[in-house]
């Protein structure tokens, strides 16, 4: 690998460690402590959302909840950094995230989240989440998909 690569790898983990954190924060904001929607939790951090299902009572605590919200930035940093690397990491990167997001909406699907809190409309932090979360992901494909063309012909 040269040095240019790896300066590509470390700044692709780095933004995605941030876009990831950005999601991390806005889902919080979502959920509304328990008036909103768990929807973003779900879509942000999967495949990591599964320990989501697992009973309170059997947890032992919230580290359910601090797996999905501390784990999720770093499902983006991996991913970041398969985005940022030509070849085949790129499409490595692709299916990943093709996986990341069936993971997220069999997890909304099959705890039949709402996308509406308590009182009946929609949470201002999922009105701020979702152009985030759909931006990141139109940067994240538009990276894959001219990634194929950047790649050395050698």
């Amino acid at each position: 690998m040269t040095w240019s690569e790896t300066r590509r790898a470390i700044a692709g983990a780095v933004a995605g460690l941030l876009y990831g954190s950005v999601l991390a924060f806005l889902s919080l904001f979502a959920a509304g402590a328990g008036h909103g929607t768990n929807i973003p939790f779900f879509l942000s951090s999967a495949p990591l959302a599964v320990f989501y299902l697992v009973p309170r009572a059997a947890a032992g605590g919230d580290w359910p909840l601090y797996a999905i919200l501390y784990g999720g930035p770093f499902v983006w940093a991996v991913l970041g950094l398969l985005v940022a690397l030509a070849g085949r990491w790129t499409r490595l990167a692709a299916s990943l995230l093709l996986l990341h997001y069936l993971s997220g909406l069999a997890l909304v699907a099959g705890t039949g989240a709402d996308l509406r809190g308590l009182a009946g409309e929609l949470p201002d932090g999922l009105l701020m989440w979702a152009p985030v979360y759909l931006l990141g992901q139109v940067a994240l494909w538009w990276r894959i998909i001219g990634g194929s063309r950047l790649r050395p012909t050698a």
